[in-house]
């Protein structure tokens, strides 16, 4: 049974995931898997969003990842324990493995003879960050960092944990601190750079990462890195050329103007894209998506006081003021506590675009791998949360048609068509399903989405229909 708790971190994490926000979903997914770790697929979900951060963020790589094996060697014989000789071989040898609960066990021990060995704290903190347990990674090493207050090599991996969860001042801070004791380290440089594509900050990402590779030709990480911005800012660039085309021939059309906003946000073009936002919500500020994304863009920023402004709208208009995190927020703005008051708020402040979408896009990346259960188990939840959704019906037909239950498969495109009278892509597959067995039926529905905005792929194998059954087209 999943706690409350779970559900509740679940879907604020689906609700960044479908922002865009993808490390600080990865973040909340982590959440879920250390409350419930038998949460229904919560390691295919994390899998996921790790895959769709490395799309967007580039390969998020540093100097410990890149040469494990040699770190935790050279860590591992520094583990000396009196009477303990064989600890650091195996130890060693189970993060080799990937035995990283089993190697914690030892290091749990190790921990209790002598807690203030550096080897152990590096150890100890890289091995609760690989299993995702980045709270207890960044407590261990900011122990560490008290001891050991001018060692880079922790200050990296300290701000290594930061840019995972997403607290990127307090990782920056780390990061040029490490680089004030070692000038122009390019593993510095890459991780800063790094630090700037999650914060949009493209062009800037490129320079650091360029300047990493002159410095280290031979090291591949930064390399990577600008292979992925560039394509990244190549999509994003097209994108947003397209769109704000569709724009301003449709500037009635908002959700254009959103997605556009998004774009130009992701791309690190924050003025073009808070003056658009801001001209969206004087047209409806009823969209929870726009102060979302400008309230973003003022945080990134540090501009507090009106990210907070945005946030408190959006819980507001969301009736959640009468909530604990709502008061928490309270208690710490009142004590000056400004960006812990907004990390509290935000927690409520999240963009509703509706969990139902979110659960839909999960389940069509089990449609596309053919995990036709998993996919049906997704839709059908998307349809218990909002049984108003024309493509909840829709996706949820496709996939028993895929499991041979035709007959609820008509059922659901019927109600589909229902919700959506110009749904064409139902009218098709109504006449797919029908085809066979009843042509007449078939015919209508193919002739209505004819008549709809259909895709030319469709639009053939219609014409290819009516061509063998000798049916005339108008």
């Amino acid at each position: 049974m999943n706690s409350k708790e779970s559900e509740e971190i679940f879907d604020r994490g689906i609700n960044y995931f479908r922002a865009g926000f993808y490390s600080s979903a990865l973040n909340e997914f982590y959440q879920v898997k250390k409350i419930s770790p038998d949460y229904p697929n919560i390691d295919y979900i994390i899998e996921a969003a790790i895959k769709k951060n490395n799309e967007v963020a580039g390969q998020i790589s540093n100097f410990i990842e890149e040469n494990f094996d040699k770190e935790i060697q050279e860590l591992s014989e520094e583990l000396n324990i009196e009477n303990s000789s064989h600890l650091g071989p195996k130890v060693q040898h189970l993060l080799k493995q990937g035995k990283y609960n089993e190697a914690l066990k030892e290091l749990k021990v190790a921990e209790s003879i002598i807690p203030d060995s550096r080897p152990l704290l590096m150890l100890l903190g890289n091995t609760y960050r690989r299993l995702g347990m980045f709270e207890e990674a960044e407590q261990v090493l900011k122990r560490a960092r008290v001891i050991y207050p001018d060692d880079s090599e922790l200050l990296n991996n300290l701000g290594n944990i930061f840019l995972a969860k997403g607290m990127y001042s307090e990782a920056e801070e780390a990061y040029r601190t490490a680089m004030r004791n070692m000038h122009e380290d390019p593993r510095m440089l890459n991780n800063l750079g790094v630090l700037r594509m999650q914060t949009n900050n493209l062009d800037d990402a490129e320079n650091l990462f360029r300047k990493a590779s002159k410095l280290s030709p031979q090291w591949k990480t930064p390399q990577k890195n600008l292979e992925h911005l560039a394509k990244r800012i190549e999509i994003l660039e097209k994108n947003i050329d397209e769109i704000r085309d569709e724009y301003h021939k449709h500037p009635d059309y908002l959700d254009i103007g959103l997605n556009l906003g998004k774009n130009l946000f992701f791309r690190g073009f924050y003025s073009e894209a808070k003056s658009l936002f801001k001209n969206i919500l004087k047209k409806n500020p009823k969209l929870l998506a726009a102060w979302f994304y400008l309230a973003s863009i003022y945080e990134i920023n540090k501009n507090y006081d009106d990210a907070i402004d945005c946030f408190v709208e959006m819980v507001k208009m969301a009736e959640k003021t009468d909530t604990s995190e709502y008061r928490n927020y309270e208690n710490l703005i009142n004590q000056g506590f400004v960006e812990e008051a907004v990390t509290e708020l935000k927690k409520i402040a999240v963009i509703e675009l509706d969990i139902a979408s979110s659960r839909i896009n999960i389940g069509i990346k089990y449609f596309e791998d053919c995990l036709w259960t998993d996919a049906l188990r997704h839709f059908e939840e998307a349809i218990r949360i909002n049984n108003s959704y024309p493509d909840a019906y829709y996706w949820t037909a496709l996939t028993l048609i895929q499991l041979k239950k035709g007959t609820k498969a008509k059922e659901l495109l019927a109600k589909a068509i229902e919700l959506n009278p110009s749904y064409a892509d139902a009218y098709f597959q109504m006449g797919l399903l029908l085809k066979n067995r009843a042509k007449r039926q078939a015919t209508e529905y193919f002739r209505k989405a004819l008549t709809l905005n259909l895709r030319p792929s469709f639009v053939k194998i219609i014409e290819q229909f009516f061509k063998e059954e000798k049916i005339e087209l108008k």
